[in-house]
């Protein structure tokens, strides 16, 4: 663990603001974990350990480290540049250093359970046989509503196993509507894929990615709903994990996290809370 510069001043200053034992655990631990990471990723301070060396570059690197590498919530990592903040805020205030890295460190947004489409899926019927969105939207919907994500939904092959899968009455109407519409592609194109491109001279049949987000994001300003790949993603893995008895598919879902992935999604349930 690295030692962290001036910690006898600053936890006496910390002590001056009379906060709890945890809460000043919490600085130390945020401080512990920063400068390990700096130590790794920063060589002049790795060479010096001189508080002087640490730019807000340092910062944003570690704020994205955090939210991409550890897949840390917002309000978690906002926590932590708070603590960073009060560290370097008393080390420039006492003239200890010159510089204040976390000045201009801008916070992330936290999400609310109303940034979430859980409508969606809590009157998947209405959604599904809405013919004002696009088929593909929709057909992305039913897919990631039985616990696969759009990555496999747009894969080669995936129709093996959507065709495996059993639907209600009111899926099976929309798969008709869906069926009307994609036969012809998979005759020209010569595939059972389901998302499929309707450039007759595209290089691939499979619809691009691209292509998909052009829709989600029209329909998205229709309903005035997130109802991008990611957010509809993590909505549905959040009605799971708020079920006090998750059926088979949710557990199924709920089972294909890792462990951090488990994590993150149990912290956002908390503290967006997030409720059915």
């Amino acid at each position: 663990m690295t030692k962290i510069p001036f910690i006898p001043g600053f936890n006496a200053y910390l002590r001056t603001r009379r906060i709890s034992k945890r809460a000043h655990d919490e600085y130390l631990n945020s401080l512990h974990d920063f400068f390990d990471y700096l130590v790794e990723h920063n060589n002049q301070f790795k060479a010096t350990l001189n508080v002087a060396n640490i730019h807000d570059g340092d910062i944003v690197s570690y704020k994205q480290y955090l939210e991409h590498e550890l897949s840390y919530s917002p309000s978690t990592i906002n926590k932590i540049l708070s603590n960073l903040n009060v560290y370097f805020a008393y080390l420039f205030s006492n003239k200890i250093t010159k510089e204040f890295p976390t000045l201009n460190i801008k916070s992330l947004t936290v999400e609310k359970q109303s940034d979430f489409p859980t409508d969606v899926f809590m009157d998947l019927p209405k959604y599904l046989n809405d013919i004002h969105l696009h088929i593909y939207t929709r057909l992305l919907i039913l897919i990631i509503s039985k616990g696969f994500n759009y990555q496999e939904a747009l894969s080669s092959g995936f129709y093996q196993t959507f065709e495996q899968l059993t639907f209600d009455s009111d899926e099976k109407s929309f798969l008709s509507e869906y069926r009307e519409f994609i036969e012809p592609w998979q005759s020209f194109w010569g595939t059972k894929n389901l998302f499929l491109s309707r450039n007759k001279g595209a290089q691939s049949p499979l619809l691009s990615v691209s292509a998909l987000y052009r829709s989600l994001k029209a329909d998205s300003e229709k309903l005035n709903l997130d109802l991008s790949a990611k957010k509809l993603s993590t909505t549905i893995v959040l009605i799971a994990l708020s079920q006090k008895r998750p059926n088979q598919e949710q557990l199924k879902m709920i089972d294909k996290l890792d462990a951090n992935s488990l994590l993150y999604y149990r912290r956002l349930l908390r503290e967006t809370d997030f409720k059915i």
